[in-house]
Formats: structure tokens, C-alpha cells, sequence
């Protein structure tokens, strides 16, 4: 089953960068990066606008 962009999109910039759930404070806290990665809850624009900021990607990625 294929995840969603914006979980694919995080897991690869993170095995890229090689962060962990604790090095992206542009989402929030360990357990709240945890939950995008598992499918609880997704990025919002502020999330993306943050991440793609930092790792200057296009926004469009996370979709």
C-alpha cells in the first residue's frame, strides 16, 4: 500500500539528513512528528511552508 506524499516526502528528507523524530522542531514534538509517520495526522501549511523552507524543496512535494 502506497503512504501518503507528505509521510513518503518526511521519510525520505529524514533518511536523507539522517534526523531523527526529536530534529524537526518545524512540526513539533517527537510524539507529533511520530504521528505523521504513522498516518494519525498530517502536515498543515505550516508544517510544509517550515519544511520546505528549511530543506528549500517546493512545497508541491508534500502533495
Amino acid at each position: 500500500m502506497e503512504q501518503p506524499a507528505d509521510q513518503a516526502t518526511l521519510r525520505l528528507l529524514m533518511t536523507q539528513h539522517q534526523l531523527a523524530t526529536a530534529d524537526l522542531p518545524e512540526i513539533g514534538s517527537k510524539s507529533m512528528v511520530s504521528r505523521v509517520l504513522s498516518g494519525e495526522r498530517s502536515l498543515n501549511k505550516n508544517h510544509i511552508k517550515a519544511l520546505s523552507q528549511r530543506f528549500q524543496i517546493d512545497p508541491g512535494l508534500f502533495f
